[in-house]
């Protein structure tokens, strides 16, 4: 048996948590899209999370690096799950050309 090295230990551990994100119901099923729906908003909810935590506590430089890579994790989560939705979306014959982007500076934060 091969011993794993740090690299792949952490490689190992970040997969794990990330698949939680992966949405495996076939596309072509109601289910798919509960299932999306929850991935989406639950990533959408944690970037929100991460920019009032970033706008209203006193972070250590080494804590903000931190909330810096997690928010730019939990970007590349929702433009996979963007992807897999036009795919989904593609998938039915629904043409999917248009972008909707939204300014981060739209959400309102106060809670």
């Amino acid at each position: 048996m091969k011993k794993l090295n740090s690299l792949d230990m952490n490689l190992l551990e970040e997969v794990t948590q990330l698949e939680y994100f992966l949405v495996r119901k076939p596309m072509s099923s109601h289910e798919f899209w509960a299932e999306w729906q929850e991935k989406f908003g639950k990533a959408t909810l944690a970037k929100i999370a991460l920019k009032k935590i970033a706008k209203t506590r006193k972070l250590s430089h080494e804590e903000y690096a931190k909330l810096r890579t997690m928010m730019s994790t939990y970007d590349d989560i929702i433009k996979y799950l963007e992807q897999l939705k036009n795919t989904a979306l593609n998938v039915r014959g629904v043409v999917t050309n248009f972008n909707v982007e939204f300014d981060d500076e739209d959400i309102d934060l106060d809670f």
